[in-house]
C-alpha cells in the first residue's frame, strides 16, 4: 500500500508542476499509503474567471443556489460562492449553515484578492459516491495565502459505499481513491474543530504548504477501511497538529519527505497504524526530514506506535534527523517503538540493497504503557548507513506477561536505558 501512496504523491507532484508551468507561459503526495493527487479539473478558471467582487463580507452558501437536501449536487454553487469570496478584498467569510449538502469534486483555487478567507462549516458535506465523477480528489484547496476552516460541521466522504471496490485488504488490486481534503501550496492554513468521517482514501493531505495548524479535529473511519490515513503531510514547514482524535484504517499521522519544523501534541491515535515518519526513499531526489517533535500523545491498540520507515535500495540518499518523542502513552500497541530500514511493502522495493537513508539524532524519552506482545523496542537500521545518536531513555512499556523483547541492529546509541544498551551491545 505504501507503493500506492508513493504513486499518488508522484502524481500530485507531476500535476502541480504542470499547473505551474502552464500558468507561467505568456497569455496563458499500501499497507500504508501517500499523499495526494492534485490535478485541477479541466476548464477550471480559478479566481481569474470569477465576477469582479467588492469589499470583504459574509457569503452565505444558500445565496448561490445551494440546496441542503442531501441529494442535489451542490458543487457548482460551492464554486460560485468560493469565486465570490476569492474576488473580495479584506477577509471574507463563507458560511455553511447546518444541513446536509451533497457535492461532487471541487477545486478551490487561488490566488485570491483578499488577505484571508474563512469558511465557517457547521453543516455536513456529503461526498458523491459516483467515482466516475472524480478526476482526482474531492475538496481541494490550492495556491491560497490565508485560509481558515472552522466550525462544528462534518466532512463525510461516504467511503463505506466505495471501499468494497478497493480490494487491498483482500490481496486484490489496490486503487487510489479520492482524498477528502487536500491542501496544496497554502501559506497560512488553519483547520479547527471539524470532523472528517469515512474518507474514501486519505482524510487530510497537506502538501508544499507553510504555517499550518490542524487542531481539535475528529477523524474517524473503521479499522478495516482501506488506506484511510488520518493526516498526511509532505514538503511542508512550520506545522502544528494538536488536540486531535484520530482512529482509521491506516496511519493516524504520516510525515513524508521534505517536511520540517513539525509539532504533534495532544493527539489520541487508535485504531490505526500509529504515527509514522515515512516511508522515505521510494523515489529519487526526495528531500530530508528534520525537526519533528511528538509529545503528550496516546496510542491505543495500534499496529505501530512511533515508527520511522525507509525503503531498502533507495535511489538517492537523504537524511532523517532531529526527531524528538516525549511523554507518549501506549495502550496495547503491537510495536511501540520501531525504526525499520528494511521496509519493503508487498516486495516492491526495487532490490535488496541496504538503505542509504541516514537516521540520526533521534530521541525517545518517557515512553510508557503497555504493548500487545513482547516487541517493545525494534531498532532495525541499515548496515550501510547505521543509525546514530539514538537516545532511548525512561522507557517503561510493559508487554503482556514475560520480559520485553528488544531488537537492536546497526544502531549506535547515545543515552539509553541499561536494558537497551545491553541489547545493542550484543549486536
Amino acid at each position: 500500500m505504501m507503493y500506492l501512496k508513493s504513486v499518488a504523491l508522484l502524481f500530485l507532484l507531476v500535476c502541480t508542476v504542470n499547473f505551474q508551468e502552464a500558468n507561467s507561459k505568456p497569455a496563458a503526495k499500501k499497507e500504508d499509503s501517500p499523499a495526494a493527487s492534485a490535478e485541477a479539473p479541466a476548464g477550471a478558471e480559478g479566481a481569474a474567471g470569477a465576477k469582479k467582487g467588492g469589499a470583504a463580507g459574509t457569503f452565505n452558501i444558500e445565496d448561490f443556489g445551494v440546496v441542503a437536501d442531501g441529494k442535489t449536487d451542490n458543487a457548482p454553487g460551492f464554486l460560485k460562492a468560493w469565486k465570490a469570496a476569492c474576488d473580495a478584498t479584506g477577509s471574507p467569510t463563507i458560511v455553511i449553515a447546518k444541513g446536509d449538502y451533497l457535492l461532487g469534486p471541487v477545486v478551490f483555487e487561488g490566488p485570491c484578492k483578499g488577505d484571508h478567507i474563512t469558511i465557517q462549516l457547521d453543516g455536513t458535506l456529503l461526498g458523491s459516491t459516483n467515482l466516475a465523477s472524480y478526476k482526482s480528489n474531492w475538496l481541494q484547496f490550492q495556491h491560497i495565502d490565508g485560509l481558515t476552516i472552522t466550525g462544528t460541521g462534518t466532512v463525510d466522504g461516504q467511503g463505506a459505499k466505495t471501499w468494497p471496490e478497493n480490494k487491498c485488504k483482500s490481496g486484490g488490486a489496490c486503487k487510489v481513491f479520492p482524498m477528502s481534503m487536500v491542501f496544496a501550496f497554502i501559506k497560512g492554513l488553519t483547520v479547527r474543530g471539524i470532523t472528517s468521517l469515512n474518507s474514501k482514501y486519505f482524510h487530510i493531505n497537506v502538501f508544499s504548504s507553510e504555517n499550518v495548524e490542524l487542531s481539535k479535529l475528529t477523524i474517524t473511519a473503521p479499522e478495516d477501511s482501506p488506506n484511510t490515513d488520518g493526516i498526511h503531510i509532505g514538503d511542508d514547514t512550520n506545522v502544528t497538529i494538536a488536540d486531535t482524535t484520530i482512529g482509521t484504517g491506516d496511519d493516524c499521522i504520516s510525515v513524508g519527505p521534505g517536511t520540517s519544523k513539525v509539532l504533534i501534541t495532544g493527539v489520541k491515535c487508535g485504531p490505526g497504524h500509529g504515527i509514522s515518519i515515512g516511508s522515505l526513499g521510494r523515489y529519487a531526489n526526495e528531500k530530508d526530514v528534520s525537526d519533528i517533535t511528538v509529545k503528550g500523545c496516546t496510542l491505543t491498540k495500534t499496529t505501530n506506535g512511533l515508527r520511522i520507515k525507509t525503503y531498502q535500495s533507495n535511489p538517492t540518499p537523504l537524511e532523517v534527523s532531529k526527531i524528538h518523542y516525549e511523554d507518549i502513552t501506549m495502550d496495547h500497541v503491537t510495536y511501540p517503538i520501531i525504526i525499520d530500514q528494511q521496509y519493503c511493502p508487498n516486495g516492491k522495493c526495487g532490490g535488496t540493497a541496504e538503505s542509504t537513508v541516514k537516521v540520526v539524532d533521534i530521541t525517545y524519552q518517557g515512553i510508557k504503557g503497555t504493548s500487545a506482545d513482547a516487541n517493545t523496542v525494534v531498532l532495525r537500521c541499515s548496515a550501510k548507513n547505521p543509525c546514530e545518536q539514538i537516545d532511548v531513555s525512561g522507557i517503561n512499556v510493559k508487554p503482556p506477561g514475560g520480559p520485553a523483547n528488544i531488537t537492536c541492529v546497526n544502531t549506535k546509541l547515545g543515552t539509553a536505558d541499561a536494558s537497551i544498551k545491553s541489547a545493542c551491545s550484543e549486536n
